[in-house]
């Protein structure tokens, strides 16, 4: 097992630099909006992201914006950028497409080359009409376009049929992507290729493992964790600390302190106190799989070097000799002897501390910030897939109330989208849910501030 993470560690370390050229940081206030299909709309990618930035810059004040809609194509982003994107106000975008774009029904099927060819060119021509969209919004500062997350056609799903060759055109897709972005100046990130090796790893011990989800298209939360991942790695975060500090217990000073402050050392019966203030929180690893999906975030944490890069929070206490217990804000969060001590501990691998159990409120938080914001990209859904094809975009009448209940058990997308609508309708109801958001926000950002915390190193007594 060693062995395979330590591969696997390699593999990103080594493939991402060809996958990503380095994009630029959130900074205060900025709106960021994601742009993308099914698998932004319904993800977690980006909540992950800002997480992240909750925790690790509790005073760096942002707004991240869900702009996906499931089924798009570039040609429907260019339909609904005006009244769906830039009605956000975005500082920062990132966009994303090219599952949907490259098709589905021309694959297994004699010239699929020729087909694969059509849809390339045509994705090809309205990304055209996209950026100049882009380009005529002077209010974006920076653009940020992502390659899809792979297709996984070598995953061994019963009952689900396998399009041979569509991620090679997803592929091509993303390499007209990063002539783009290198002609822009825009950013670049490659979530393909790096979630392919990924893919291939785990799946010489387990054929059935994917990243990609149970449909060969959608990740579950252990690919949208890889994601996440592989987006903060391009922002240049990898090696940003939570905390580290390495104490002297003998002469009670503090040898080295980076991104916290470290006072009140005391050594005296057998116990070494100080108080510790970082200015960072742990980042806290999703591990409940929601809205039924089967991967977590702490199962895409095996396998990516995420804890090691960008989740330490080191505690380091040296000349120490026996075994201690150690204790923040009188809550016992481990055992160890000196030498351990001695090398350092990581705590935010350890989610008991005050400062992680902090960091899962907010995470807590975040997600049912996410999940009410999703109710409305459903409704956003609802208009431009299925009312604007029938001239009832945004009428929001009995017509369109009529027309969805026709369609309820038929159309696909009404399935499962028909009774969100029948309540986001109403606008009365939408203002409450981004109000609900906002107070949501408003809250993480009172929370997510460090505290003090106490810390105590007692000698175990033999």
């Amino acid at each position: 097992m060693k062995k395979i993470l330590f591969i696997l560690y390699i593999c990103c370390i080594l493939l991402f630099p060809v996958s990503a050229q380095q994009i630029p940081s959130f900074k205060a206030n900025d709106r960021i909006v994601f742009l993308g299909n099914s698998i932004t709309e319904g993800g977690h990618y980006h909540s992950y992201i800002w997480l992240y930035y909750m925790t690790h810059f509790p005073e760096l004040p942002l707004r991240i914006y869900n702009g996906g809609i499931g089924g798009d194509c570039v040609s429907h982003m260019v339909f609904r950028f005006d009244s769906d994107i830039k009605i956000k106000k975005p500082t920062y975008l990132v966009c994303s497409f090219g599952m949907n774009d490259s098709g589905y029904d021309g694959y297994n099927k004699p010239g699929y080359d020729k087909y694969a060819d059509k849809q390339v060119e045509y994705a090809n021509t309205e990304f055209g009409k996209l950026q100049q969209q882009i380009l005529a919004d002077k209010k974006i500062k920076n653009v940020v376009l992502l390659g899809s997350s792979p297709y996984d056609e070598n995953v061994k799903l019963e009952g689900v049929e396998t399009l041979h060759g569509k991620n090679e055109t997803i592929k091509r897709i993303i390499e007209m992507q990063a002539e783009v972005a290198q002609k822009r100046g825009w950013g670049f990130v490659n979530f393909n290729t790096v979630m392919c090796e990924l893919n291939k790893e785990i799946q010489q011990s387990d054929s059935t493992a994917t990243f990609c989800g149970g449909d060969r298209i959608h990740p579950d939360k252990d690919g949208h964790m890889v994601m996440a991942y592989l987006f903060l790695k391009a922002q240049g975060l990898a090696g940003k600390e939570v905390a580290y500090f390495h104490i002297n217990a003998t002469n009670r000073k503090a040898m080295e302190e980076r991104n916290c402050r470290i006072t009140h050392i005391k050594n005296e019966n057998d116990t070494i106190s100080f108080s510790y203030l970082s200015r960072s929180l742990p980042f806290p690893v999703d591990t409940i799989p929601r809205w039924g999906t089967k991967g977590t975030a702490r199962d895409a944490v095996r396998q990516i070097p995420f804890m090691q890069e960008m989740n330490q929070e080191i505690m380091k206490v040296t000349d120490l000799h026996g075994n201690f217990r150690v204790t923040i804000d009188g809550t016992e969060i481990g055992r160890w002897d000196g030498n351990e001590l001695s090398k350092g501990i990581n705590l935010a691998e350890i989610t008991c501390t005050p400062q992680y159990q902090q960091s899962l409120s907010i995470m807590y938080l975040n997600e049912e910030r996410c999940a009410i914001e999703k109710r409305l990209r459903q409704y956003m859904a609802m208009q431009y897939v299925f009312f604007k094809h029938r001239g009832l975009l945004f009428a929001d009448n009995k017509a369109a109330l009529d027309a969805a209940k026709a369609e309820r058990e038929s159309h696909y997308l009404v399935k499962y989208l028909y009774t969100n609508y029948t309540q986001a309708m109403f606008p009365q109801i939408r203002e409450a849910w981004q109000a609900e958001i906002d107070q949501l926000i408003t809250q993480i950002y009172k929370i997510n501030k460090p505290l003090t915390r106490l810390i105590k190193i007692e000698r175990i007594k033999e």
